[in-house]
Parts: structure tokens; C-alpha cells; sequence
């Protein structure tokens, strides 16, 4: 058709119609496309799509909340095309994606798209990580802590819901002075990787759960004789942590010294924490045994007590338990002590011999004078407390003693003049050990009586200047008593019990 326009020449006619028409159709086009992009541009101009969050634009999840998407819609509005014709809603597609498990900030973009018209909005989700960690403590088996005992941490265990395990972030503050009562807390701090800290206390309570520990003075068991005295040996306190509360203890029970029987005291200590303990002593008062007046001498189980080196502290103590037995006893006494002793003893009924006035070994047994001047010196004592001199005598150390050897012979010659001129000197045969290492008023019991189980006749030496042998001789007669033996004074027909000489 190009060919034939270009090669074929048109018509003269037939040009000038065509430009013609042309011309007159020339305007209505224009118009026309005009027309249309007035149509295009109103259309643009009054037509959008409007795309609708369902929900919040910012959605904040907490604590593992699971995210639910809420929804969108999209409208398609036109003046042109109203909202009708069917298009007015139109699809939404939404592009993103939401962990819940993880801590962030999440974009979720909402798209629509109509022909030439598209629209697109954003919604935000953040996932926060809000939850502290969760602290758990391990209970402690002890509900106490006892004073002195070192604090060992029973354990703890930490947990957050998007950290897991944050023991080893657990901060510990606060101490335990297991050395002091009292209430202690320790605070357990857990944080986690957000920030988010939680706090759980321990307390933990030192006390003192030791009770005071309570000492007797003298036995827990003690025996007195009917209407004599009975005074308390005494006690103490102490306590691990309070110290010293003697003061603090209190007694309960009594003693009728006038009606034989066995009484309990009860000794009760309490610390300042309130831990108490007790001890008791049991005395018995035993009704009095008294020996009876002796007319005729047995020839076995007869009993000379025997004291040396007095007068001294506990002489009259010794006297006071004589006559409450009704027994006589004999005193070698010398002259260191309260001479008007003698004369009690002597009113009483014992027999008094001669000990020595010094009782100083190296002046004594320097020579034979030397002895008689320290016997007459004691004699005239004697003599001026009773009355009468004595032909009854002990040599100090004995007639066996070694404490003369540096005066050889002296003991041989010394026992042959006294017999000579008369007196009686007497050793003995059951020595209580109180002049030597024993020091305890049992031990002396228990040397004299098994002394006295071994003999028909028994010449016992004590010394009354030693407290605890006083004490024992009490027990020596009860048992004495109650066993069937006698108890005599010596006399210048006792039995000697003599000793060999040794020097």
C-alpha cells in the first residue's frame, strides 16, 4: 500500500479531499485525547488504595508472648469508579517475619496492588525480653547455724526464660560471723543479658546451742553425819561463749541435817541464749555410830589411831569427829602449833605423847643431848597444858629412820636410853600415806582400812596437820564401827608395832 502511495500519483481531487478531511476530523481528535487524559488524570488524582492495620502499628511482645498477626485489609476508592463496580477491596499480602523467641525489633510490611494503583504500610513488633531470672535457694538441713561452725552455702540455682542458666551470675553479698549469735542475710542478685535483675535473701542465724558446762567442787556424793553441818564444796560455770556464769547458777533442793536420808541438789546453769544444763549432788546423812565404853580390850580388830606434827589447822576438826564417835585417839604432838589444843585433847580423854618441840632433823640427831633437850622442852609443855608429863613418845621419822644417818649409831643408842629411862616409844604398823605422795582423802581411806584388814591390832599413823586426812578419818571409823573393830588411846601396854633400826 506504501508502494502504491508512493509510486501512483493520487488524483488532484482526491488530495485535496483527504486534506480536508483531515481538517475537519484534525480538532475532534484532539479533543478526544485530550478528553482521555483529563479522564487518566482525574482518575489518578481521585483514585488510591487504602491499606488498614488490624491492631496496633507497634505490637510489644513480653515474656515469650507468641505473636499473633492481627490482619490487614486493603480498599481500592475512586470518584470515578466509586467503590463500587467489585474492586472495592483488594488483596493485602503481607512479606516479614516475627521470632518470639528472640529479643528485637521485628518489620512486617503490608502490601496492595490494583492495576496501576499499589499501597504499602509497615507494622513494628518488638519483642522485649521484661522477665528477671528466677532464683532458687537450697534450703540448709540445719535450721540453725551453731556458734563457732564455719557457714557453708547449701547451694542456689538461677534460670531466665531466654538466657537459661545463669547461676555462675549470681552475685552473693552479705557475710555469716559464725562467731557471733545472731540473725544474718545474704542477697542472691541474678541479672540477665537484657537487664532484668531479681534479689532472694537467706537468713541464716548463728546461736549458741552449747549449754554451759557446771564443775562441783568435791564429790557428787557426799556423806554427813546426823546434827552435824553440811556446807556446800562449792562449783562452777562456764560457758563456750558467755564465759564465767558461775553467779548465774541456781540451786534447788535441801539438806535436813537432823533426819538421816539422801538429798538431791540440783545445780542449774542457763546461758544468755537460753541453753541450760545440771548437775546434782547426792548427800546422805547417816545417823551418828558412836563406839560404846570399852571395859574390856579384844585381842583382834582393835584399832590405835594414831596423829603426828599437831596441834595444827585441822586439829580441832579432828576432835569435834572423835567425840561425835565417842572414840579416843593418841597425839604426838609438838611445839609449832596452838598449845591449848593439848589440853582439849587431853580433856577429851586421848592420850598426848611426846613428838618433838622443833622437829628440825639435823638439830634433833645432832647428839644425844641434843635429843633430850628438844623432848624435855616439849615434855614441859605438855606438862603445862595437862597437868602431867607423858611416858608415851614417837621419834620423829620413827625409830627406823635414815633421815639420822649422818649421825651414825644415833637411832641404836637413842631407842635403848628412852626404854631405859623408861618411856614407851611407838611406831606403827598401818601407815595412811599421808606423809607422803598421796594427797586425797580416799586414798588415805583406802590405805588404812586395808591396813586395818591386815592386822588383829592395828597402829595407825596420820598427821593432823593435813586436812584431807582429817577428813578421812570420819570414814575410817564408820566403817571401823560397822565392821566390828575397836578403837583404843594408846597406853604404856600398848602394843609398839616397833620398827628395826636402821641407823
Amino acid at each position: 500500500m506504501a508502494e502504491i502511495f508512493q509510486n501512483a500519483p493520487a488524483p488532484a481531487g482526491a488530495h485535496a479531499a483527504t486534506q480536508s478531511a483531515w481538517r475537519k476530523y484534525l480538532p475532534i481528535a484532539g479533543i478526544a485525547l485530550l478528553a482521555v487524559v483529563l479522564i487518566l488524570a482525574a482518575l489518578a488524582a481521585t483514585s488510591h488504595i487504602d491499606i488498614s492495620l488490624e491492631g496496633e502499628d507497634t505490637v510489644t511482645l513480653t515474656n515469650r508472648e507468641p505473636y499473633e498477626e492481627p490482619g490487614a485489609s486493603a480498599q481500592f476508592s475512586s470518584v470515578v469508579f466509586g467503590d463500587g463496580h467489585g474492586l472495592g477491596k483488594v488483596n493485602v499480602k503481607c512479606t516479614g517475619d516475627v521470632d518470639d523467641t528472640e529479643p528485637g525489633e521485628y518489620e512486617l510490611t503490608y502490601s496492595a496492588r490494583f492495576l496501576l494503583w499499589s499501597a504499602e504500610t509497615k507494622r513494628y513488633v518488638i519483642v522485649e525480653d521484661t522477665a528477671a531470672p528466677e532464683i532458687t535457694l537450697t534450703e540448709s538441713t540445719d535450721e540453725y547455724l551453731p556458734l563457732g561452725t564455719d557457714f557453708e552455702e547449701p547451694g542456689f540455682d538461677a534460670v531466665d526464660d531466654y538466657d537459661g542458666d545463669v547461676a555462675d551470675k549470681v552475685e552473693v553479698t552479705g557475710s555469716v560471723d559464725s562467731s557471733t549469735p545472731g540473725t544474718y542475710e545474704l542477697t542472691y542478685t541474678a541479672t540477665d543479658a537484657a537487664g532484668n535483675s531479681s534479689q532472694v535473701t537467706r537468713t541464716v542465724e548463728v546461736r549458741d546451742m552449747t549449754a554451759p558446762t557446771i564443775t562441783l567442787e568435791g564429790d557428787e556424793s557426799i556423806n554427813v553425819f546426823q546434827d552435824t553441818t553440811f556446807e556446800d564444796p562449792g562449783y562452777s560455770a562456764s560457758d563456750d561463749y558467755d564465759g564465767d556464769i558461775t553467779d548465774t547458777v541456781e540451786i534447788t533442793g535441801k539438806v535436813d541435817i537432823a533426819t538421816p536420808g539422801d538429798y538431791t541438789i540440783t545445780y542449774t546453769a542457763t546461758d544468755a541464749a537460753g541453753n541450760s544444763s545440771q548437775v546434782t549432788r547426792t548427800v546422805t546423812v547417816k545417823p551418828v555410830l558412836k563406839q560404846g565404853n570399852v571395859t574390856d580390850v579384844p585381842d583382834h580388830k582393835v584399832v590405835y589411831l594414831t596423829f603426828d606434827d599437831g596441834p595444827g589447822d585441822y586439829t580441832q576438826e579432828l576432835l569435834d569427829i572423835l567425840a561425835r564417835h565417842n572414840v579416843k585417839a593418841t597425839f604426838f604432838v609438838t611445839g609449832n602449833g596452838d598449845a591449848s589444843l593439848i589440853a582439849k585433847e587431853a580433856q577429851a580423854g586421848h592420850s598426848i605423847g611426846v613428838h618433838t618441840y622443833t622437829h628440825d632433823y639435823n638439830t634433833i640427831y645432832a647428839s644425844e643431848a641434843a635429843f633430850f633437850a628438844d623432848y624435855e622442852k616439849m615434855q614441859s609443855v605438855i606438862e603445862q597444858q595437862t597437868g602431867s608429863r607423858t611416858t608415851l613418845m614417837r621419834f620423829p621419822g620413827g625409830s627406823s629412820n635414815t633421815v639420822s644417818d649422818f649421825n651414825p649409831g644415833i637411832m641404836t643408842r637413842l631407842t635403848a636410853s628412852v626404854t631405859a629411862q623408861g618411856y614407851q616409844y611407838f611406831d606403827w604398823n598401818v601407815s595412811s600415806g599421808d606423809a607422803g605422795g598421796t594427797t586425797d582423802k580416799d586414798k588415805v581411806v583406802e590405805n588404812v582400812i586395808e591396813g586395818m584388814k591386815s592386822h588383829d591390832v592395828s597402829v595407825v599413823l596420820q598427821h593432823d596437820i593435813k586436812d584431807f586426812s582429817v577428813e578421812a578419818t570420819e570414814e575410817i571409823i564408820v566403817w571401823g564401827l560397822e565392821n566390828g573393830y575397836t578403837f583404843l588411846p594408846l597406853s604404856s601396854s600398848s602394843p609398839t608395832a616397833h620398827h628395826g633400826v636402821n641407823n
